[in-house]
């Protein structure tokens, strides 16, 4: 065999496998959190039911103090200030990869228009590690009346 051929055979080797890291790597981090709610219309004081699945290859921790930031659309989305969490901020409830979290959450007495949830999360974290987001998902927007 030639030296130019075993050259052009090794770079292609290198390249198909350069092309096979990056393509694991995206898929490693690559991914979403759904969070959907059971309406699009509330009434103020009404339990909200929403459900959040892990798409990602790792687990997702959501924050002890702020599971979620309820959000209104003005201009543009507005989180609700709340109260101060004196709690440590620690990863609250986990989930792995393809599993899902449901809860509910009565809404507060809050001005009515459009609205989302926002859920700060930590990928790839352990329980009991101190909260830090790496990424925020959002919910489907629905109206409080």
């Amino acid at each position: 065999m030639r030296t130019e051929t075993k050259i052009i055979i090794g770079l292609l080797v290198i390249a198909i496998s350069i092309s096979g890291f990056l393509i694991w790597l995206t898929y490693q981090v690559s991914g979403n959190v759904l969070v959907t709610t059971d309406k699009t219309e509330y009434e103020k004081g009404e339990v909200l039911k929403v459900k959040i699945q892990n798409n990602f290859r790792k687990n997702v921790c959501f924050s002890s103090c702020y599971p979620y930031l309820l959000e209104r659309k003005n201009e543009k989305w507005e989180s609700y200030k709340y109260a101060e969490c004196y709690d440590l901020d620690s990863n609250g409830k986990c989930i792995s990869p393809g599993q899902i979290k449901a809860f509910e959450l009565t809404l507060p007495q809050v001005p009515g228009g459009l609205h989302r949830l926002a859920i700060p999360v930590c990928i790839g974290c352990k329980g009991e590690d101190t909260f830090k987001e790496s990424k925020r998902f959002y919910s489907n927007e629905f109206i409080i009346k």
